[in-house]
């Protein structure tokens, strides 16, 4: 199995998940709001970015994430084996929760 698909299989419990290639990245998307994605850069290395929640995003930073250079409250990593997966899980959920906020955050101002 590859890295990226221990990355998919472990977000399988977040919740309904669609995947879409969107400028070179590989996208994950909960309903119509898009919350992180991943490139491979070679079988056991991939990038993440997440659109966390400000406390998520500010957690992050302290768990070696950098600052994405899109966004607000986005951030990177990098994937180097399975065992980096359980560290990445509370900021994959954090993204997850983050992007149903954003959501009605958009249909209020509508």
């Amino acid at each position: 199995m590859q890295l990226k698909d221990y990355l998919i299989s472990n977000m399988e419990d977040l919740g309904p998940i669609r995947f879409s290639n969107s400028f070179g990245w590989i996208c994950f998307y909960t309903g119509k709001n898009m919350f992180g994605g991943y490139k491979v850069i070679d079988d056991n290395i991939l990038l993440l970015f997440l659109v966390l929640s400000p406390d998520g995003f500010n957690n992050s930073l302290e768990e070696n994430f950098l600052k994405f250079e899109f966004g607000k409250t986005w951030a990177e990593t990098e994937i180097n084996g399975e065992e980096d997966l359980p560290r990445l899980l509370p900021f994959l959920k954090d993204a997850f929760e983050y992007s149903k906020v954003r959501r009605d955050k958009k249909l209020k101002l509508k």
